[in-house]
């Protein structure tokens, strides 16, 4: 997306992060790039960001949906190092496809201790969007909640902007 704020240019192009503007700005965050993947049936989404705090930029990659969450437990939710090379959000969800099995190893955050500090403060934006804009299409539902999923991103999206 060209001005990250705006409407999503395509139709295919959604956004979680701008219902957490306040809260990631509050926090000190700001986001550069997002790309959100909404699969069909129950609606599992797959969230990857990249987010600057100060001089710092990091990937963010969240993957949640009811199977996740009947079968794994709480959402995965990740700060991940960025490789030179990677400035947006579709470049570090390439490699995350591109390497399935080791990307987590090979893009782990080498200071665990600021990991866990970022995924902790992260975890509580995601808490806010997913009881805000996800959780209620989980509880009823899931043969549609994909759908109505990308309706309300984009439909909302119009809405806050005109708001803005």
């Amino acid at each position: 997306m060209s001005d990250y704020w705006d409407l999503p240019e395509q139709d295919y192009e959604l956004s979680l992060l701008q219902f957490a503007k306040k809260e990631l700005s509050d926090m000190g965050y700001t986001v550069l790039s997002e790309k959100v993947e909404v699969c069909s049936g129950a609606g599992a989404m797959t969230l990857t960001a990249i987010l600057q705090k100060e001089d710092m930029a990091f990937g963010l990659y969240i993957h949640d949906g009811p199977k996740q969450r009947k079968t794994r437990g709480p959402p995965i939710i990740w700060m991940l190092r960025l490789l030179p090379g990677m400035k947006t959000a579709d470049d570090l969800r390439n490699f995350i496809l591109t390497h399935q099995h080791d990307f987590s190893i090979t893009l782990a955050a080498e200071n665990t201790i600021l990991k866990d500090r970022k995924e902790a403060k992260l975890k509580k934006i995601y808490t806010f969007l997913y009881n805000s804009k996800i959780k209620d299409l989980y509880d009823n539902d899931l043969s549609s909640a994909a759908d109505v999923l990308r309706v309300r991103l984009r439909k909302e999206a119009t809405e806050f902007q005109a708001l803005s």
